[in-house]
């Protein structure tokens, strides 16, 4: 073998140089081969060759370890793939049992049909023409009362479908419109707040007519039980008129917010005896009590307009702007009261919201005035 001609199968490069081997003898490149009567030389030669061989069964153990690694990891994959394949093995046999278990029991009633079907034609077969002709009669007119209630059935439905997108059309105006009214309040918008406290006060208004519809109740239950206990008319002793809870619970209130509720409570429930409770708080210290004891006159003297002058006179003189929104209101609320001349000073009100409503009381009395 030549050094020019193919390398031989122990050639390996280590590190910065090559090492041929030819057959139990190593040479470098580039370097003369030592004499074969140097002992020394052909020991490293043995040695280099050792080595060289040593480096190529570390390399073979490697790549037979990876490939190992390799293997271990395709097992695990196919561990998992039959796994897999025998989970979906099971529950597709979980499946056929049930489709079996489904069959059979089509199968039992099937034949329970079968067995019905050959009742039924033997019981056919033996019954008489007459009785087949009044069952078939009774038959028919069952069905057409079921088409008759059907019918009616359908035209209800629909009248209620056409009722619930009318609610659902209102429903969503509604929302629409309380969301641009709270969003109007949440703004500060001086109309969505008087808005919004009106409506309070109505909510307590419906609250208050309960309250006094269950206390009427009662009383009236106990008059019909007062009138059933007597024996005769002549035995019947007139008893003294009962004092009103109302003025006697405003006589004793001493919380504001207390007084402010028996106040449009009295003002709702009418009376002389109410107005005279009610005519004193005018002059209270707290505002939100004048403005009540305001707009209660103005519920009691609405169809009273002489009366009433004199107190609206004293309210859109107050120096709270509340208080005079409140008695502008009530006035507009009366029947019979001349606006024109006690509002219009109000046009030039410091507080924009009193000038605001003056001015759309006064716009909407102008019609009524060229109408008369």
């Amino acid at each position: 073998m030549g050094g020019g001609g193919t390398r031989p199968p122990g050639f390996r490069e280590l590190k910065h140089f090559t090492i041929v081997t030819y057959g139990p003898f190593a040479l470098r490149e580039g370097v003369t081969a030592p004499r074969r009567s140097t002992p020394t030389g052909a020991g490293s030669d043995r040695t280099l060759l050792l080595e060289c061989r040593l480096e190529q069964l570390r390399g073979a153990l490697a790549e037979a370890r990876a490939e190992a690694d390799q293997a271990r990891v395709r097992l695990a994959e196919a561990a998992a793939r039959e796994a897999g394949e025998t989970q979906r093995l099971s529950v597709v046999q979980d499946e056929v049992a049930r489709a079996r278990a489904e069959v059979a029991a089509l199968h039992r009633r099937l034949e329970q049909s079968e067995a019905l079907r050959a009742k039924l034609q033997g019981h056919l077969i033996e019954s008489e023409p007459r009785e087949d002709a009044q069952e078939l009669v009774r038959l028919r007119r069952e069905v057409a009362a079921a088409h008759e209630r059907i019918a009616a059935s359908e035209q209800t439905a629909s009248q209620l479908r056409a009722r619930v997108d009318e609610l659902v059309a209102s429903r969503e105006t509604l929302l629409t419109r309380v969301v641009e009214w709270q969003s109007a309040v949440r703004a500060g918008d001086p109309e969505a707040v008087d808005l919004a406290e009106f409506i309070a006060s109505l909510r307590r208004a419906v609250l208050d007519l309960e309250r006094d519809n269950a206390m009427g109740e009662r009383r009236e239950a106990a008059l019909r039980e007062q009138l059933e206990q007597a024996t005769t008319p002549a035995a019947v002793a007139p008893e003294p008129p009962l004092a009103d809870d109302l003025v006697a619970a405003l006589a004793a209130a001493q919380n504001p917010q207390e007084q402010v509720e028996l106040l449009l409570r009295l003002g709702r429930r009418g009376g002389d005896d109410a107005f005279y409770a009610v005519r004193p708080f005018a002059t209270a210290e707290d505002p939100n009590v004048r403005a009540a004891a305001y707009q209660s006159l103005g519920r009691l003297l609405e169809r009273d307009p002489a009366r009433l002058e004199p107190h609206v006179r004293w309210g859109i003189a107050d120096s709270n702007p509340h208080v005079r929104r409140r008695v502008v209101l009530a006035a507009a609320a009366a029947r019979g009261l001349a606006l024109r001349p006690l509002l219009e000073p109000l046009s030039g009100d410091p507080d924009p919201q009193v000038r605001r409503i003056v001015q759309r009381i006064l716009r909407s009395q102008d019609p009524l005035q060229r109408a008369s």
